[in-house]
């Protein structure tokens, strides 16, 4: 493989060209170190708790579905008959609202992989 960093056998780079690239890996490293800095000041400084909670909203957020299912389930378990018929009624929605629900980052990720295989097993 031939790049200016590994150049091909023989080849001898001009001195410039040499400190443009170790001034280009000197950055990298600057900016590498930074970014990994920050990423330990945020973890030091998050409350566990809290960032288990936040990244669970994030990755499998809370369904308008699974509310109104169980609004339904307690009307079912009422004492009182008349409160039956909003209780089917909500349960039913609950079904149509949980196939209708925004694609939520699991989902996506899932889809991503299955497009991928797709797409890695057609042969040309």
């Amino acid at each position: 493989m031939t790049s200016p960093i590994n150049p091909q056998p023989g080849y001898i780079a001009c001195g410039l060209q040499q400190k443009r690239h170790l001034t280009l890996m000197r950055s990298s490293v600057g900016s590498l170190s930074r970014v990994a800095l920050a990423r330990r000041d945020v973890s030091t400084t998050l409350n566990s708790e809290q960032l288990k909670h936040s990244v669970a909203q994030v990755v499998k957020p809370t369904s308008i579905a699974s509310g109104v299912r169980k609004v339904g389930a307690v009307l079912v378990a009422s004492p009182d008959p008349i409160t039956d018929i909003p209780a089917m009624a909500l349960l039913a929605s609950s079904v149509v609202l949980k196939r209708r629900e925004p694609a939520n980052l699991a989902r996506l990720a899932q889809e991503t992989r299955r497009v991928v295989r797709d797409i890695q097993s057609l042969r040309l």
